[in-house]
């Protein structure tokens, strides 16, 4: 197949070299469905000609309106939170729903956003890994006990706490560990908003670390913390890179996929305790687990299920 995998036009490179998670999106479909033995493009919406391509796939909602009034089916991938977060009044809530509408086939990484957006052409298609860039590395010291990385805030406020860190870092103090919060530079807004955590004596912060940055802090720490109130991907990119560097994780007890490796708790640093205990308890059956659930979540064996996908409409 002739494939498009349109180019999100947020001004961030492919593959990204820092921060970027639809980028990493796109480059690893190119790349895995090149392995498949197709031919994969990266190209902006406005570029696309009609007839071009056999599948073109599309990850931001405001580019399907330009592929519509080009004549162009599409796939859609939704990403956007907000969609869910401002509700169904909203502007946002209306342009996806109007690029689900306008689609063959709308794919949404999170099967509650299957139910809100209630329409026919809406189905579950979970994120995947790179497994050859994040692997175990079980000769590396642990050096941390703790780690989170994620991009703080919520609907435009960067000191919002959607992911979570007031509750790790509490879960932290409770238990008298280290922990490290890695994360892009606008998480400085929350440390700004919540001076308070400078108290804590054995608090790492990462500001804009690399891809390989982020993989060396999977190898050097123990339990990987993600305490999210809101994801548009169940399971997201972190957790699963951390699942295929081996680490057992403490994730918000929403989450609905049945992610072996993890123990699902709520925003409660006690609940989270209990979590931490299992895993110190069983920690080799966390180790295994996470690792099992990450290669079922390769991207490369996710780029073969999405040829199936792709199959129905060539």
């Amino acid at each position: 197949m002739k494939i498009c995998q349109v180019n999100p036009g947020c001004g961030i490179s492919i593959p990204p070299k820092g921060w970027g998670a639809i980028e990493k999106i796109v480059w690893e479909f190119k790349t895995n469905l090149e392995k498949l033995g197709h031919e994969v493009h990266i190209r902006m919406a406005a570029d696309i000609r009609p007839g071009e391509f056999d599948i073109v796939h599309c990850h931001v909602a405001n580019l399907c309106e330009t592929l519509q009034q080009n004549g162009i089916p599409y796939i859609f991938q939704l990403h956007d939170h907000h969609a869910y977060h401002y509700g169904k009044d909203s502007y946002v809530f209306k342009e996806n729903y109007k690029a689900v509408e306008g689609s063959i086939l709308s794919l949404m990484p999170a099967k509650f956003l299957v139910g809100y957006f209630n329409h026919p052409k809406c189905r579950y298609f979970a994120h995947g890994v790179n497994t050859d860039f994040y692997y175990p590395d079980f000769k590396k010291k642990k050096t941390g006990e703790f780690l989170m990385v994620a991009n703080n805030g919520l609907a435009g406020d960067p000191t919002f706490d959607r992911k979570g860190f007031n509750f790790g870092i509490g879960l932290s103090l409770l238990l008298g560990k280290q922990i490290t919060i890695a994360g892009p530079l606008n998480n400085k807004h929350w440390l700004n908003n919540n001076l308070w955590v400078l108290n804590h004596p054995q608090l790492s912060l990462v500001f804009d670390p690399t891809q390989e940055q982020v993989r060396e802090l999977y190898h050097t720490h123990k339990i990987f913390l993600h305490p999210t109130m809101l994801e548009a991907g169940h399971p997201n990119l972190t957790m699963i890179e951390a699942a295929a560097c081996g680490m057992p994780i403490i994730a918000d007890w929403e989450m609905e996929t049945d992610f072996h490796g993890a123990w699902r708790a709520s925003r409660d640093v006690i609940e989270m305790k209990n979590g931490y205990n299992d895993i110190t308890n069983r920690w080799d059956w966390y180790v295994q687990s996470s690792l099992n659930t990450a290669q079922k979540l390769s991207w490369f064996n996710r780029s073969k299920n999405l040829v199936k996908i792709y199959q129905q409409f060539v």
